[in-house]
């Protein structure tokens, strides 16, 4: 219910929704990340955590839709989008493609998901949509919209080839200045395995097969706590 509540001007100075679903996600860095906005969402949101990776570096790279006025009069938003994601998957061959709605999109009713859906089927390839536009509420509410995505869309999706007896998830951990990479080698000397650390230093396919793993540890319950629970309900 607090998540919910409505902003005041000026609130939003904390984090609106779009801008914590970009902090729940942006940390997966195989993963294409495209804002579906006029430029200023994307410069705004871009780099708001020291997250950091081991590996892709693909999540550095900013995308956006680039809407402009008269894309918003001709209607042109949703085609647009489409295009994007076209050049998107052609040019860098991401496992998927996030995208994200924002206030101007949600108000002149973009259709993400039909977006999102078609070009699915059409380029082989996961994109995700991720329905937090900022005027939805607040940044813990970006947080849970972000969750339930990666449930409806990605977790699940993927079986892993070698699942074990010690295979836990990490939630709510975000490799803040790369303190995950602390403690994932005293796991390591326990004889546990981190089937998918979410979402910090995280690859597409790790959560996808999430759902395999025996346990979940949570970090930041503010963040993801909807996530854990509803993981236990749906594959304990």
């Amino acid at each position: 219910e607090g998540c919910s509540k409505s902003l005041t001007p000026g609130a939003a100075a904390g984090g609106c929704a779009f801008d914590g679903a970009k902090i729940v996600l942006q940390p997966i860095t195989d993963v294409a990340h495209l804002v579906h906005a006029p430029l200023a969402c994307e410069g705004n949101s871009w780099d708001n955590r020291g997250a950091v990776s081991s590996g892709p570096t693909l999540w550095r790279t900013s995308f956006t839709t680039d809407l402009t006025e008269l894309d918003l009069v001709m209607g042109q938003g949703e085609r647009k989008l489409f295009k994007a994601i076209r050049e998107i998957k052609h040019t860098y061959a991401p496992p998927a493609i996030f995208v994200y709605s924002t206030c101007v999109t949600a108000l002149i009713g973009d259709d993400i998901e039909a977006v999102c859906k078609r070009a699915t089927e059409k380029f082989g390839l996961a994109v995700v949509p991720i329905n937090a536009p900022g005027l939805a509420g607040s940044k813990n509410l970006g947080n849970k919209l972000a969750a339930e995505a990666l449930l409806d869309h990605v977790i699940g999706t993927v079986e892993p080839d070698d699942p074990g007896p010690y295979d836990i998830n990490i939630l709510g951990e975000f490799n803040l200045s790369g303190e995950f990479w602390l403690v994932k080698p005293l796991l390591d000397r326990l004889g546990i395995r981190v089937r998918a650390c979410i979402p910090g230093d995280a690859r597409y396919r790790d959560i996808a097969s999430a759902h395999r793993a025996r346990a979940a540890m949570m970090v930041c319950s503010t963040a993801l706590i909807s996530l854990a629970r509803k993981m236990e309900e749906r594959w304990d």
